[in-house]
């Protein structure tokens, strides 16, 4: 059983690999930049009693996420990812007057289009095994604006 947290290499991403990993699920920990906190939720993980693996990928960028989930996949012809937890998340709070455009298209890359950047992919064998759970983490920041 494999289950996939994005941003899952500190804070509340890596906090739920390890209640995933206790739960008896391998762990796939996505994080984009920081390779010693990846490692270090990946050592928890492994102490919570689980094995899990690193995927390092960008999930605002629609190839990327494709590319990487689609080679994990063919590496693991025999498995799939029943539990997604799209956790990945950024904050750049502004009042809108001040937000620069840039600012805003990469929260909304990061935290809106990453879902379909990394649910997509994953769909089709959670269909075909009839089974998967998505789970959609979002900050208190996006809920009220």
């Amino acid at each position: 059983m494999y289950a996939l947290v994005t941003g899952g290499s500190r804070g509340i991403g890596r906090a739920v690999s390890v209640k995933l990993a206790r739960m008896g699920y391998r762990v796939i920990v996505n994080y984009m930049s920081n390779d010693a906190e990846a490692e270090k939720t990946l050592d928890m993980v492994r102490q919570a009693g689980s094995d899990g693996e690193l995927l390092k990928f960008d999930v605002s960028n629609t190839e990327a996420a494709r590319e990487a989930l689609e080679s994990w996949m063919k590496a693991h012809p025999e498995d799939y990812i029943e539990v997604l937890v799209n956790n990945a998340g950024i904050r750049k709070d502004n009042l809108l007057v001040w937000m620069e455009p840039d600012d805003f298209t990469k929260v909304l890359s990061t935290n809106l289009f990453s879902f379909y950047n990394v649910t997509r992919p994953l769909l089709t064998p959670m269909l075909r095994h009839k089974y998967g759970r998505i789970i959609n983490m979002a900050s208190l920041s996006g809920l009220k604006g």
